[in-house]
């Protein structure tokens, strides 16, 4: 399993997430693991994506294999919802297990986002398709 590696500069950490801007214009974002993602939580994140990426809507890539817990509804509905998609334009979500994956994409079904949003094992299938995906810039 490829590792994000998280930089020793730049990085903004909140209660659930360490976030930071790659050099290749990428927001990436590490899920601590064991917490339960709050609706409060949410809003916390996407201000920080907001910080690091400046004035521009961004590609994210954001590991949640470490994660163990879950998201409350209030907080799968904020990041699929309008304030998230202000902010990125495409989001790659890593994911440790096929079930993971399997069980991530009906949660998908349910919680529609506005903006691609596709699961990843790996990082480098995420980052490539993250680089090619049609975003509609002005969606």
């Amino acid at each position: 399993m490829s590792e994000l590696i998280v930089p020793s500069e730049g990085v903004l950490t909140t209660r659930t997430e360490r976030i930071w801007l790659g050099d290749d214009g990428i927001i990436r974002a590490v899920v601590h693991p064991g917490l339960v993602t709050r609706l409060e939580d949410a809003q916390e994140n996407v201000r920080g994506f907001a910080l690091v990426a400046g004035s521009a809507r961004r590609r994210a890539l954001i590991d949640m294999r470490a994660h163990a817990a879950s998201a409350t509804r209030d907080a799968r509905e904020y990041y699929a919802g309008p304030e998230n998609a202000k902010v990125v334009l495409a989001v790659g979500l890593l994911v440790r297990s096929s079930i993971s994956r399997m069980m991530g994409n009906f949660f998908l079904g349910i919680n529609r986002t506005i903006f691609p949003l596709k699961l990843f094992a790996e990082p480098e299938p995420a980052l490539e398709w993250l680089n090619r995906v049609d975003v509609g810039e002005e969606r």
